[in-house]
């Protein structure tokens, strides 16, 4: 058994030196910038009434975070919070009569704790570049939910108030908690042979909260419409700028 686990051992270490790979554990912090852009139609078609509607959201967020790397595994830990402006425009129909038609404009402030987990291959330019593929998941946790609406002062969105859920309560901040699909790459600057620099740019793509997906029930009860119609897409790019610090290094062996 003993000589079994050796010869494995081997076998790996000998196909990291081959692939010229050196593993190691790190750690850094640093802050971030992102825009998160919605663009969203909603097309429901109702025996009370058709609704349409058009939704574009504006976000910018910023803040900071702290990562352990092991080398392909990225782990982060960060907040953020960010600003955002809501256009939306919406037209109530009954047959071919237009019952309304209104358009709103509001503004907002979030903040979100985020977890990552990124897989990672690196690629070794010379002694001082590294250059990276990234991708996967991102989840966002809701700390606070703020709006400003186009006309009175600012709201708590959970305070069941001026918002609430398809049975009339008020939402939990869960509500709206974000799961996104990253994928990106990254640069690192070696300062020291333990300090570096580094440098990542990720596009998310984010899927639908609790939040829209209650808006969407709220919508098929409000119209009478069995299947309304939500389509597009919340997505953007997030840039990264961290100082890292090597903890741990694993020997490699001669290339064979």
């Amino acid at each position: 058994m003993k000589k079994q686990t050796v010869l494995i051992s081997l076998a790996v270490l000998s196909a990291v030196s081959v692939f010229g790979i050196d593993f190691s554990i790190s750690a850094g912090g640093g802050g971030l910038v992102e825009g998160l852009f919605t663009r969203y139609t909603l097309d429901a078609r109702g025996k009370i009434v058709d609704i349409a509607s058009v939704q574009r959201i504006d976000q910018f967020n910023y803040g900071g975070f702290v990562f352990i790397d092991a080398t392909w595994l990225e782990l982060g830990l960060g907040l953020q919070g960010g600003t955002y402006t809501l256009q939306e425009a919406t037209s109530l129909k009954s047959g071919s009569s237009t019952i309304s038609e209104s358009s709103a404009r509001h503004t907002g402030m979030e903040t979100m704790l985020d977890l990552s987990l990124l897989g990672k291959y690196p690629f070794t330019l010379n002694t001082q570049l590294t250059i990276f593929p990234l991708a996967g998941l991102e989840y966002r946790i809701a700390l606070w939910e703020y709006r400003d609406p186009e006309v009175g002062s600012r709201y708590d969105r959970t305070d069941g108030i001026r918002e609430s859920d398809k049975n009339g309560n008020a939402y939990t901040l869960s509500a709206w908690n974000s799961l996104l699909v990253d994928i990106g790459a990254g640069l690192d600057i070696a300062l020291s042979p333990g300090l570096f620099l580094r440098a990542e740019l990720v596009y998310g793509f984010r899927l639908p909260t609790l939040f829209e997906s209650d808006n969407l029930e709220k919508v098929k009860k409000m119209a009478g419409a069995p299947d309304p119609r939500l389509g597009g897409l919340t997505s953007g790019p997030t840039l990264k700028i961290a100082l890292g610090c090597r903890l741990h290094r694993l020997p490699v062996l001669p290339v064979l």
